[in-house]
């Protein structure tokens, strides 16, 4: 049993892989998103939001990073 009984060793190792693919997933959204953009427009901060809102980073979340680089 694990030191909790939360996960076993099986049940951690398809959580690590999900969770891997989602950052590359997001990654690449925002990758996406910004390459090849000399400066961060409206059109950049828009593509950011939807990307971040539609990897479930959250609409208040979301929000802070984008008062943040604006």
């Amino acid at each position: 049993m694990t030191p909790f009984g939360i996960f076993s060793k099986e049940k951690k190792e398809n959580l690590n892989k999900g969770l891997e693919k989602t950052k590359e997933s997001l990654l690449k959204k925002l990758s996406r998103a910004v390459v090849g953009k000399s400066k961060v427009d409206d059109e950049v901060l828009d593509n950011l939001e939807e990307v971040l809102i539609t990897s479930d980073v959250g609409v208040d979340t979301t929000l802070k990073i984008i008062e943040r680089i604006e």
